[in-house]
């Protein structure tokens, strides 16, 4: 075929990458997955941590992956963030909130905190356009 290239390996990578570049999450940089669900299916959240492991008593900021339920990247998001350890009914020792658009459904989320180990919530309450859905973040420290 006139314009193909004669190397099927080469042909091979280069539809991988038209197709990962169309995947979503891929333009954002997110694991898909760990992609979790708003409560009404509305949109999909990941998230990656500034530390690794999430250590105890230790401020830190996360980077939020935000797409729509089809994985478009979301802009103009507005974004709470609340939570807490719901076995021992009390929130998050800190006031987590996002200070940055960083584009492409990305946004900077700074001042969280988990001040014991156990089981968390972290609660993302998402609002587009007045559409307004949470997805629930489970951790265990």
């Amino acid at each position: 075929m006139k314009g193909c290239p004669k190397n099927p390996r080469l042909a091979t990578w280069l539809l991988l990458a038209v197709v990962t570049a169309w995947l979503p999450g891929a333009a954002s940089g997110a694991d898909p997955d760990a992609w979790i669900g708003s409560e009404a299916g509305h949109y999909r959240l990941a998230f990656q941590p500034d530390i690794d492991p999430l250590t105890i008593n230790r401020m830190h900021g996360w980077t939020l992956f935000l797409t729509d339920a089809g994985g478009r990247p979301l802009a103009d998001a507005r974004i709470e963030v609340s939570g807490g350890m719901p076995a021992h009914d009390h929130g998050l020792p800190s006031v987590p909130r996002v200070t940055e658009a960083l584009g492409r459904g990305r946004y900077r989320l700074e001042g969280m905190r988990f001040h014991m180990p156990g089981v968390w919530e972290v609660i993302v309450t998402v609002d587009v356009d007045g559409i307004r859905d949470r997805v629930v973040v489970p951790l265990t420290l």
